[in-house]
């Protein structure tokens, strides 16, 4: 490799990040005077004003260093885009930017400034940005054009909404790049890796005034055209490549705002849906701010605001070092998406998604007690039952045409020939098994048994009728296989399919019954019992009116020592039924509920060991009695 072809890569970053640096101090220098500021509200971590808007000086630091990319008269490199690529994308990210500029000062109403982000990102795919370009497949091209719409406008919102801790947004989309830019190297294109760097130098040199203390935001100016130049150059570099070097990769690099928008959206969806079952109107919309983003989480923790950027600086870093290692080791990278996916998944549930899956696990219950008419009810379960035995048969029969590595182009016609045995019978099958006329939500093991085995029996059925006409040994073993598949892949899709909110239930176990009305936190109860009687108890104050007292079911008290530190019901038995005061004590519980059936004599006992201890005996026998533990 050539000197020149050395220089140039620290010379780009170089020229991007200077630039930046020049021209942040004289953005927060002009930007009072102009009414770019940003002034704290409750939602805001900052508490005293601070100049906005500062993304301009990263909109004139990439640009500088794209002009340095293309006017300098470097040799002929490597790589997908062109000067003209530059042509194209420079007036669309001055559109962005100036969006951005206008909300910054005026602060535009949502929907507004989402029809502008429709319209610059429609632009974007007339100038030649096509997501089918590098997912590989032909689209319509208003499937095209709705895709990639919908990828600008949600990098947009992404980086938008990431935005709301010093330095964090500007800190994401430098490693992104860098990763992103890392695993083209390796795919063999390496000149596109120069406005990654570029991009990569004016976000450092931004955040040298942004990282906390900061003295100057992005606004939504700076990151909103974060997420459009990610966006446009995540499409023009990653073309005609695999799914993981094209569109994996850029998907990993900004998973950290993407997942805080799926969040977002999420947990609005499941309040507003919670806001009309409790009779309060529509409720909040989805462009209603909150303060449940990741970076609010962390912070309530206890976390500042610089460990906060610095813990998902880590984790964009760690999704980005999941992206190479898949681009570089190609041929095993299943094998680490899927671990990787497992271990999100985990962090996921256990540590990041607590209020979206408190606030689902409510919808769920809202529904369980309140159910839908019973027509809604019937039209969900056949609608996707339908839709479950069409995605099944697909599967099906492109895995029967899968041919060198692409798929016969009759897959149509195939599933037209299949569909009027392959999805009729099954369904007739369930109608028999008055699958559509069972109450799901209250029904038992063997219900949901009888339907897997209903969509069992169709597919064999179904098997016995092409089996009638089939020819040769070849031919029936194929058969049997092809509708294996199908029995195996269906029936616990259609089982799951009316399981689950039962499952939901289950997982969800009615622990944290949330805070009072007052805001106090619920009352902390240990249960007496790890038998069928406490998964009744469990059940009932799972649907408990509003106006009583929420509970946490802090643990489970067992005579059978032997079951002590395991779960029962997904509660811990943190104890024997001895040790209840020492328990009481080290748990802090107010309230202990005596589930079990017992006698008078143990009940006697029970109430003698209790004495002088601060709690609250409550026997449950489907309805709730008092018992005095004092003369």
């Amino acid at each position: 490799m050539s000197l020149e072809a050395i220089l140039k890569y620290p010379t780009v970053f170089l020229v991007g990040l200077l630039a930046a640096l020049a021209l942040t101090p004289l953005w927060r220098r002009l930007a009072p005077g102009w009414g770019f500021m940003d002034r704290p509200t409750e939602r805001k971590v900052h508490r005293q004003p601070v100049p906005r808007g500062g993304g301009l000086a990263v909109f004139v630091g990439f640009h500088v260093a794209c002009a340095a990319v293309f006017l300098f008269p470097w040799k002929p490199f490597v790589g997908q885009v062109s000067i003209d690529w530059w042509y194209r994308f420079l007036p669309l990210s001055a559109g962005v930017v100036l969006l951005g500029l206008l909300d910054d000062r005026w602060e535009l109403k949502p929907l507004v400034k989402l029809a502008g982000q429709v319209v610059l990102a429609a632009a974007a795919f007339e100038s030649g940005s096509h997501l089918q370009n590098i997912l590989g497949f032909a689209f319509p091209e208003w499937v095209d054009a709705v895709a990639t719409i919908f990828w600008f406008v949600a990098l947009m919102n992404a980086f938008n909404l990431i935005d709301g801790v010093d330095g964090l947004a500007a800190g994401i989309a430098s490693i992104a790049a860098v990763g992103i830019g890392l695993s083209l190297v390796f795919r063999g294109s390496p000149g596109d890796v120069l406005l990654f760097l570029g991009l990569a130098g004016a976000c450092l040199g931004f955040l040298r005034y942004n990282f906390h203390p900061a003295s100057v935001f992005l606004g939504d100016a700076g990151s909103m055209f974060l997420g459009f130049t990610l966006a446009a150059l995540s499409i023009s570099t990653n073309s005609k490549g695999p799914f993981m070097a094209g569109l994996g990769m850029p998907l990993l690099a900004v998973g950290v705002p993407l997942f805080d928008v799926v969040l977002a959206v999420w947990r609005r969806t499941m309040r507003r849906m919670l806001s009309r079952g409790a009779g309060q109107g529509s409720g909040p919309g989805l462009d209603e701010a909150d303060a449940d983003h990741l970076h609010h989480r962390l912070l309530r923790k206890g976390h500042g605001q610089g460990q906060v950027a610095g813990l998902l600086y880590v984790a964009t870093a760690a999704l980005v070092a999941v992206g190479i290692l898949a681009t570089v080791f190609h041929d095993r990278a299943l094998g680490i998406l899927v671990l990787a996916f497992l271990l999100a998944a985990y962090t996921v549930v256990r540590h990041l998604a607590g209020i979206e899956l408190q606030e689902s696990g409510r919808v769920a219950l809202q529904g369980l007690a309140r159910p839908v008419r019973r027509n809604q009810t019937l039209l969900f379960y056949i609608a996707g039952d339908v839709l479950i035995l069409n995605v099944v048969l697909l599967i099906g029969r492109a895995l029967l045409d899968l041919q060198d590595g692409t798929l016969d182009v009759a897959l149509k016609t195939a599933w037209l020939q299949a569909a009027p045995m392959d999805l009729f019978v099954p369904f007739v099958v369930l109608l028999l098994f008055r699958s559509y006329s069972r109450v799901w939500y209250l029904a038992r093991v063997s219900e949901y048994a009888a339907t897997g085995l209903a969509v069992t029996l169709g597919y064999a059925i179904a098997c016995g009728l092409q089996l009638l006409v089939a020819r040769g040994r070849s031919e029936v073993l194929s058969l049997a296989l092809y509708y294996l598949l199908l029995a195996g892949l269906a029936a616990p899709a259609v089982v799951l399919t009316r399981a689950a909110l039962r499952v939901v239930q289950d997982l969800m176990q009615w622990r944290t019954r949330g805070p009072r009305a007052d805001g106090s936190a619920p009352v902390r109860a240990l249960v007496c019992g790890a038998g069928y009687r406490t998964t009744l108890f469990l059940r009932q104050i799972s649907f408990r009116a509003p106006a009583r007292e929420p509970l946490e079911v802090v643990g489970l008290v067992s005579e059978d020592a032997a079951i002590t530190g395991h779960f029962v019901h997904g509660i811990r038995v943190v104890g024997t039924w001895r040790e209840l005061p020492a328990l009481i004590a080290q748990h802090r519980i107010a309230v202990v509920y005596l589930v079990e059936a017992v006698d008078a004599a143990a009940l006697a006992g029970l109430r003698q060991m209790l004495q002088g201890v601060p709690v609250r005996l409550v026997r449950w026998d489907i309805v709730e009695t008092d018992v005095a533990l004092h003369a």
